[in-house]
C-alpha cells in the first residue's frame, strides 16, 4: 500500500474543500430570498430604521428578504 504524504493529504482536503464550496454557490445562485431573524430593539425607532433598511435594500436591488424580528 502506498504511503500518503503530509503534501498530499492537504492538497486533496483543500481541493474538496473548494468543490464543495464553489457547489454551493452555484446551486444557490438563483435563490432571489433571504431569511434574517433578529432580536427586537430596546426601543420602537431601532426596529423601523431595520425595517426600513430592509424596504430599501428589496427596492435596489428587487430580492426579497424574509424578516422575522422577535423578543
Amino acid at each position: 500500500m502506498k504511503s500518503m504524504s503530509q503534501r498530499l493529504v492537504i492538497r486533496a482536503s483543500l481541493g474538496l474543500t473548494a468543490g464543495m464550496l464553489s457547489r454551493s454557490y452555484i446551486a444557490n445562485a438563483e435563490a432571489k430570498t433571504a431569511v434574517v431573524w433578529r432580536d427586537q430593539g430596546f426601543v420602537p425607532e431601532e426596529d423601523d430604521a431595520f425595517r426600513a433598511t430592509v424596504a430599501h435594500y428589496e427596492k435596489a436591488s428587487g430580492n426579497k428578504i424574509d424578516l422575522s424580528i422577535g423578543c
